[in-house]
């Protein structure tokens, strides 16, 4: 999952931005109304964890830009004003959810988890690809009915590749989707997390499924390519 965080409390974005990369989440970091313009421009984001106070533009102008250009990615305000006149106005100005700081950071995963899972079908909600199976919400991988523990940076390059599954993955689109922008060029650090990935999916009595395209990148399949 990647998400953008929108905050010009330099300390706060290295802390919040450090506990998201610990839980498995790419993050990319903008400290103003513009540079977050300029990033979803370039980039697709599961969530946005929006400040209100940001020093070029309010947030809440901000937000109700991105909902006029019909941006329906989520939301989750994160705010100094507790009132609950703000609270109402951020959620009629198209937040999705309301952190107010000071905030501790499991209810922060927790906020997030849950706009995650908001508005998937249950009856979509777990991919399969032959005899493997993922659930984004209960955050499972079984294989053959196996329960497999991974990381959760495996789960999110699992994730990635599950839902292309058949198409050839090279190792920056890995790194786009699943690592944050500090980490471009480090292709070797991709290989090690997918070898490792590998060697879990690769139970006994089963076919390899994550092949290496030589020179290319990599495809989820039944089949080798």
């Amino acid at each position: 999952m990647k998400l953008l965080l929108v905050e010009d409390d330099a300390a706060l974005v290295t802390a919040v931005a450090r506990g998201l990369h610990g839980a498995g989440y790419a993050v990319d970091t903008g400290g103003s109304a513009e540079e977050c313009v300029g990033l979803l421009r370039l980039n697709t984001y599961d969530v946005i964890v929006l400040d209100l106070g940001l020093p070029d533009v309010d947030g809440l102008t901000l937000l109700r830009r991105l909902r006029d250009q019909e941006i329906a990615t989520p939301v989750l305000v994160l705010t100094a004003r507790g009132e609950l006149t703000d609270r109402v106005t951020g959620l009629d100005a198209g937040a999705d959810d309301y952190l107010q700081k000071p905030f501790a950071f499991p209810e922060l995963l927790a906020r997030l988890r849950a706009l995650l899972r908001r508005g998937v079908p249950v009856a979509s909600t777990i991919l399969r690809v032959g005899d493997l199976e993922l659930d984004p919400a209960r955050f499972e991988v079984h294989r053959r009915g196996k329960a497999l523990s991974l990381t959760a940076k495996e789960f999110a390059i699992l994730e990635y590749f599950m839902r292309r599954a058949g198409e050839l993955i090279t190792r920056t689109m890995l790194l786009d989707g699943c690592w944050d922008s500090s980490y471009e060029g480090l292709s070797n650090l991709v290989d090690v997390h997918v070898s490792r990935l590998r060697r879990k999916l690769d139970v006994p009595g089963t076919r390899p499924l994550l092949h290496t395209v030589r020179g290319a990148g990599f495809l989820l399949g039944e089949r080798a390519p």
